[in-house]
């Protein structure tokens, strides 16, 4: 099948959802799938590079334009994706772009939505373009990435369950390890987070846990100059804290194969890219998957919505997200208990392979469509 997969913002970005897009990209043509990405310029690197620093195979067409700032260029860009769509005779539209899934329904394409956020956080003028495609002729449905969204957009914003597909997010199986990027002594113990340091992320957890265990290194990979410029200075005195800044997703799988423990301490309230939103009623991060990928043990918070991917003491050790003396408790526990630290990790990396790999994803939600 010949598909276009629209992306809403440009690519590379340090975006997580620009990582999704091209893992997701790439699962679609491991399918079987001829897929072409659409996406606005985030640079003047070329295709062969953005393919190098997301880590992902050349097995996709990737096709990106200028994007003009504004909503008028947002409104050009949507129908411009529509009319590409077009010229590659797309027999289905994959967008995550709302105004390129309204502009390709009008242009007759068949149109699958994905969206990770309750349509109620979108402003009057993206609320009405977004009841306008769901109901349009051209909607196939809509594609969520837990079961708590979809509750959510069945009950309050009436789109009918059989047009929601729930996929959680997912990963790819890590490739063999091609380098340590920290030094690492016998006896040594490393716990690892990579991603944002947004608001909600739980960074201040990891900074309470590393003064409670002072001979336990804290690895922070990721964060936006400014964020990281911050952490840094509240973070000082802590010399068992080590940022790395941002990294190409290509190379974080290096740094998690070599951490002891991984820590994923969401707090109640979890903001998205731009520091602002809450997403942690139905959030499916791509860190869990990540993590459980690896095959060594989790620590995460316990919100309900991660129930759906997570157990506590079989996949993961779930902790209150703001319990510090909790977390330190369950990361001593980790170190001290060697084999249940292993079953733990092997427990998750098997769940994963059965159940969460980009691949796997693309096969289900194709598959979920044609019961639509």
């Amino acid at each position: 099948m010949k598909i276009a997969y629209i992306a809403p913002q440009a690519i590379p970005s340090q975006a997580a959802n620009s990582v999704h897009m091209m893992k997701m990209a790439q699962a679609m043509a491991e399918n079987g799938h001829n897929v072409t990405l659409l996406a606005a310029r985030g640079s003047n690197e070329k295709a062969e590079h953005v393919f190098s620093y997301y880590g992902v195979r050349q097995n996709f067409k990737l096709r990106l334009q200028p994007r003009r700032p504004g909503k008028m260029g947002l409104i050009a860009y949507g129908f411009r994706n529509a009319a590409d769509a077009r010229t590659l005779k797309a027999e289905l539209v994959f967008s995550r772009c709302l105004i390129s899934g309204w502009a390709c329904a009008i242009a007759n394409l068949p149109v699958l939505f994905e969206m990770h956020d309750s349509p109620g956080t979108l402003n009057k003028i993206a609320g009405s373009i977004f009841r306008r495609l769901t109901r349009h002729k051209n909607f196939r449905g809509i594609v969520v990435i837990s079961q708590a969204l979809k509750n959510h957009m069945a009950e309050i914003h009436k789109i009918l369950p059989e047009k929601i597909i729930v996929a959680h997010d997912g990963a790819d199986p890590l490739p063999a390890v091609q380098n340590i990027p920290f030094e690492k002594t016998p006896g040594s113990f490393h716990a690892g987070y990579t991603g944002h340091l947004y608001s909600g992320r739980g960074i201040e957890i990891i900074a309470g846990m590393a003064k409670n265990i002072p001979d336990t290194t804290f690895h922070i990979v990721g964060g936006a100059p400014s964020d990281l410029a911050y952490w840094k200075n509240e973070l000082k005195t802590l010399k068992n804290v080590v940022f790395y800044g941002h990294v190409p997703p290509g190379r974080v799988p290096d740094f998690l194969q070599n951490f002891d423990v991984l820590l994923a301490p969401y707090q109640r309230k979890v903001a998205v890219a731009g520091n602002t939103g809450d997403t942690s009623a139905w959030m499916s991060p791509l860190k869990i998957f990540e993590y459980m990928a690896t095959g060594k043990p989790m620590i995460c918070s316990d919100m309900p919505v991660l129930h759906e991917i997570l157990k506590d003491n079989e996949n993961a050790l779930l902790r209150a997200p703001e319990a510090v003396s909790d977390w330190t408790a369950a990361l001593i526990f980790l170190r001290d208990n060697p084999k249940e630290a292993t079953r733990i990790g092997k427990t998750a990396q098997d769940n994963f392979l059965s159940h969460y790999t980009w691949k796997k994803r693309a096969e289900e939600i194709l598959k979920a469509l044609k019961k639509i």
